[in-house]
């Protein structure tokens, strides 16, 4: 019987039956096998590879309700997996491969999983420790063949094309087993438990039903559609995100429904699967964009002083054209009352500057088009979120011919609940609240914040709300009051009614003065210089702001060359050179002080430059948001010898 993946009764069952029947012949996959070649997959061949693992887990006797972990990165398994677990009502568990023994042992324990499914054998020797002490766990589910493993005579070990091949055996005997368990799978019932990495804390089981996943799904291929900027079955992304992590994996459903193909690529292989692919869409995070815009200027200045020249001049006519071409069209923003005679006066000194601008923007295009192709040269557009986009790099793409759509939403809201699309395509917000969808924002005393400029921690309500932390009532109370979802955000309302990013609550620097901080904005600025790979502003109790600093290497080592002096220093020993030290304390001034917008408490006392980039799985989440509580710990003892060594020169 057909039924509609768009209706409100839908379930994750019938998004991946219907859209494999409507999709057969299309490509759905792509991905590269051991010789380094593009293979895919068929909407067909999925469809029939989610059946036969679900069919072995129905052999095997795991029900409904059953938690099923799921170890793995970026692949063209994930999605079949979790489409299997949930098409027979099954509750997915994720996380990456890259994730710690501890985390790995506390979300199978805590979660009570009967199995788990495990990409490699590292992923195995995280566990392999702790298998005793997983009493629930019986089955183990390994990607490829595994031999020589020491397992426990208690947990049964198959490879996936083992369980696939007893799933084919088990339906022969039993057609119709996955519908008829699909079938009796209800939109209320749990489809997932994301364990969130976070930036503090223990893990929190955020739980998900098919409800929540199904409703976000159609809400975005709504919003997009209403747009005019529906996906297509023509359409073609890249996928090289975690998928665990909510916005990939409701990139990658929203993909399927819509017949589209994705390419699973890395952050390492991903300029050249660019070329190849030529995607038409992307979903990325800010820190990859942020990367993309710090490789485009370093391949800059590679190149002969004229072309850097050239570059630079029609870079900041594409900037300053794109803005004032915005703000002629009332598609800017104000964090402030300002009187409409004002803003209308801003728009007509615009139209003035847009007229003069325009010869030389049509002349950036041919300039800027090298960079497009740079990205397949057929993105019709992006998208971004997990994080504020920084608006120079938003414009700079936007310049270029790249829209992008910047989202807001968290793990806990299935992804979506603020979009800047269409008419509220604004740089440097996030736009509004999509249909369905109730934000507010309030003040440390509760009270609802409706002016512009003030800021306030966003609460959502929404049928995409969790449905609260699994075996943990203390944090859900803490966080779910009457429907309302307290997301520790911070955000402001604009002049214009668009919402704006404004960092975590829980982030806000508060110094021994009392002044309150957000750190992103200043991170932002720093990060900017091609001197500084990563930066983390701490301060909290502190007289002054100080910064832990990723330098870049190698534009450390040409710009000393270009200064004259000593190169190939060991990155030990940066601190106690008087030369870096200078430098990095010069460049610090450039981007953060009043000449740059920030007020005098904003600025950076003191600095440490670190010797070792901040890694994923350690002092970055999968996100690559910097976890402020690991890095503080982890680097204690230099921040507050910088203080010590600062005392009295602030």
């Amino acid at each position: 019987m057909k039924f509609n993946p768009l209706s409100p009764d839908a379930t994750m069952y019938h998004i991946f039956r219907e859209s494999s029947g409507r999709h057969t012949d299309l490509v759905c996959q792509r991905f590269r096998d051991d010789s380094g070649e593009l293979q895919s997959t068929t909407y067909h061949a999925f469809y029939e590879d989610l059946t036969a693992i679900a069919g072995g887990l129905l052999s095997l006797k795991l029900s409904k309700g059953d938690r099923v972990a799921l170890i793995a990165d970026v692949g063209p398994q994930w999605l079949r997996i979790c489409g299997a677990l949930n098409s027979v009502g099954m509750v997915d568990v994720p996380r990456g491969t890259d994730a710690t023994s501890d985390d790995l042992k506390y979300i199978l324990g805590h979660s009570e999983a009967r199995a788990v499914f495990l990409q490699n054998r590292a992923a195995y020797d995280k566990l392999k420790s702790t298998l005793s002490e997983l009493a629930g766990l019986k089955y183990i589910f390994f990607f490829e063949n595994e031999t020589g493993l020491d397992i426990p005579a208690e947990v049964a070990a198959l490879s996936l094309e083992e369980l696939k091949q007893m799933g084919r055996e088990f339906l022969e005997g039993n057609p119709g087993a996955v519908d008829k368990e699909g079938a009796a799978v209800v939109p209320q019932d749990l489809a997932t438990i994301i364990y969130t990495s976070g930036t503090t804390g223990t893990p929190k089981g955020v739980m998900l039903t098919h409800s929540n996943l199904a409703w976000e799904a159609r809400t975005i291929l709504h919003i997009l559609k209403e747009q005019g900027t529906p996906y297509t079955s023509s359409d073609r992304s890249l996928g090289f995100l975690p998928p665990w992590h909510i916005g990939e994996r409701m990139w990658e459903t929203v993909l399927f429904h819509c017949g589209s193909s994705i390419a699973f690529t890395s952050i390492a292989s991903l300029s050249r699967d660019l070329q190849e692919v030529k995607p038409t869409v992307l979903f990325s995070v800010p820190r990859v964009w942020e990367a993309m815009y710090n490789k485009i200027l370093e391949t800059v200045r590679q190149a002969p002083a004229a072309r850097q020249k050239i570059f630079f001049f029609f870079r900041k006519v594409a900037l300053s054209f794109r803005f004032h071409w915005d703000r002629m069209r009332g598609k800017t923003y104000h964090v402030k009352p300002v009187p409409g005679i004002l803003v209308l006066l801003e728009r007509l000194v615009s139209l003035v500057i847009v007229l003069l601008l325009w010869p030389l923007f049509l002349l950036s295009r041919l300039v800027f088009k090298k960079i497009k192709g740079v990205l397949g040269g057929e993105i019709r557009y992006a998208v971004s979120g997990a994080g504020a986009l920084p608006e120079h790099i938003d414009r700079l793409f936007a310049a270029i011919g790249i829209p992008i759509f910047e989202v807001y939403g968290m793990t806990e809201t299935s992804a979506v609940s603020v979009a800047r699309l269409g008419k509220n395509f604004v740089i440097g917000t996030v736009g509004k609240p999509v249909a369905g969808i109730q934000v507010k924002l309030l003040d440390s005393h509760g009270n609802e914040i409706r002016k512009p400029g003030i800021k306030g921690v966003c609460h959502h309500k929404g049928p995409h709300i969790m449905q609260g932390y699994y075996k943990d009532e203390e944090k859900t109370r803490a966080t779910l009051k009457d429907g309302w979802l307290d997301s520790g955000d911070l955000l402001v309302w604009t002049r214009e009614g668009l919402l704006k990013f404004a960092g975590r609550a829980k982030d806000t620097i508060v110094l021994l003065g009392g002044e309150n901080i957000e750190p992103e904005p200043l991170e932002f600025a720093l990060s900017q210089s091609p001197l500084i790979h990563q930066v983390m502003v701490v301060g909290q109790d502190k007289k002054f702001l100080g910064a832990l600093i990723v330098p870049d290497h190698n534009v450390l080592e040409a710009r000393l060359k270009e200064m004259n002096l000593q190169g190939a220093i060991d990155p030990a020993y940066y601190n106690l050179n008087e030369d870096i030290v200078k430098l990095y304390r010069k460049e610090i001034r450039s981007r953060v002080g009043s000449e740059t917008g920030f007020k005098s408490f904003e600025r950076i006392g003191a600095f440490y430059l670190l010797p070792e980039p901040f890694k994923a799985g350690e002092e970055l989440t999968q996100t690559l948001k910097v976890r402020r509580n690991i890095v503080s710990e982890k680097y204690g003892h230099e921040i507050e010898n910088m203080y010590r060594q600062s005392a009295g020169k602030n």
